[in-house]
């Protein structure tokens, strides 16, 4: 055989082998980790497609600040959930959140996303990397929206019948519950934050109705019944906390790519450079 056929010949055999390994990869990607890739712009494609080593799905590392692995287990049954953080199976995301048990000081204010960024601030320096921190409020209608961020404090004080007592006397027993999340990329960079609310109505408390003000606070929105009395995936449906991750997530698959930069080790301050989309807007 004459060296232009052998050529020719070596030429179609590699363009097979690659094609064929081509459809090998394809087949060894997650299918759901095409729905990530529909949350973000055309121009980070590349950056998301070195997100998959080797056929295998990476995760976003991610610090919780919570005591609280009910808390957790809420926003990962969120985040596994959503189209724009979703994994590749039922039970992963795009995120790996772990949880960071530490008492952070909070600071004396009534304004929750003052106190948020003041938080996440300060547990992004502490885990050196990213940090997630929610702050809950519950307000009263009636007391012109106290007990609000102090709600944890006269939850310890005076447990769920002492907070329906408040209001016995009062006609106006709606409230509404208020999470504030705030999400810090890296130490010293400027937090981001997601406000969800859920009204709803301060009922009596009941004996093995569960425990904690979830027990006497029944959203507008749901089935008649409080937070407590509802499984997880309900309550994330209709519950401030789950409004305010849904829109987390929202904007975490928007800017995975920035976010994976800075995972693998590029430095950034702040968030010059990393070109982040807007955050959703408050509801």
């Amino acid at each position: 055989m004459q060296l232009p056929q052998l050529l020719l010949l070596f030429s179609a055999s590699t363009l097979c082998a690659g094609f064929s390994r081509e459809r090998n990869q394809s087949r060894c990607r997650p299918a759901t980790y095409h729905v990530l890739l529909r949350a973000s712009s055309a121009e980070n494609n590349d950056a998301d497609e070195a997100s998959l080593t080797d056929g295998e799905f990476k995760q976003l590392r991610i610090s919780f600040v919570t005591g609280n692995e009910m808390k957790r287990r809420e926003v990962n049954t969120i985040l596994n959930s959503c189209g724009a953080t979703r994994g590749p199976t039922p039970d992963t995301s795009l995120v790996d959140l772990s949880l960071l048990n530490v008492d952070l000081p909070e600071i004396q204010e009534l304004n929750t996303e003052a106190i948020a960024k003041n938080k996440v601030i300060q547990a992004a320096q502490l885990a050196n990397g990213p940090v997630v921190v929610e702050d809950t409020s519950l307000a009263f209608t009636a007391l012109g929206g106290m007990p609000g961020p102090f709600i944890k404090f006269f939850q310890e004080r005076l447990k769920s019948e002492g907070l329906y007592r408040i209001l016995r006397d009062y006609d106006d027993k709606s409230a509404e519950a208020v999470c504030t999340l705030a999400f810090c990329p890296a130490p010293h960079a400027d937090p981001v934050v997601f406000t969800g609310r859920t009204k709803g109505t301060i009922v009596a408390p009941v004996e093995g109705r569960g425990f904690g003000w979830d027990s006497i606070f029944v959203p507008d929105e749901g089935n008649g019944e409080p937070f407590s009395c509802m499984t997880t995936e309900e309550k994330c449906e209709v519950s401030h906390r789950g409004k305010a991750v849904r829109q987390w997530a929202e904007w975490l698959g928007n800017n995975q790519a920035a976010l994976w930069e800075r995972q693998e080790g590029q430095h950034i301050v702040g968030h010059k450079g990393l070109d982040f989309k807007a955050a959703f807007p408050e509801q």
